[in-house]
């Protein structure tokens, strides 16, 4: 019982340190710059992505604990779908589809739906 309440608790703080982050980030470009929210929307999240698969690497090779599978789909699908194919890339982390197939199909939903909104919003 025990553990479960300690993994759950760390996938919540996980998950508020990472929305602090992309909101954050989000505020910023939107000040600064002129592009349209969707665009900065994408940029946010894929930076924060791209940033939870860096340091998940960097857990996995410390035997540390680690970001949660559902927090890494989660901001994927909020948007982070670039920041997932480049921390995937450039990281070499979740790149097997027989060990990882859940990240190749969240990866291509994401971008689904982000091609469904830029459809209705055009």
């Amino acid at each position: 019982m025990q553990r479960t309440y300690r993994k759950h608790r760390y996938q919540i703080n996980a998950i508020i340190l990472s929305m602090i982050s992309l909101l954050l980030i989000f505020g910023i470009l939107y000040i600064i710059t002129r592009w349209s929210p969707h665009n900065l929307w994408i940029i946010s999240a894929s930076v924060v992505t791209f940033a939870l698969f860096g340091i998940d690497k960097t857990l996995s090779k410390t035997d540390q604990a680690r970001i949660p599978e559902s927090v890494l789909h989660l901001f994927t699908l909020l948007g982070g779908f670039l920041g997932q194919i480049l921390g995937r890339t450039v990281f070499n982390h979740k790149t097997n589809f027989k060990r990882h197939p859940s990240f190749t199909i969240v990866l291509v939903i994401s971008i689904l739906i982000q091609v469904a909104i830029v459809v209705l919003i055009l």
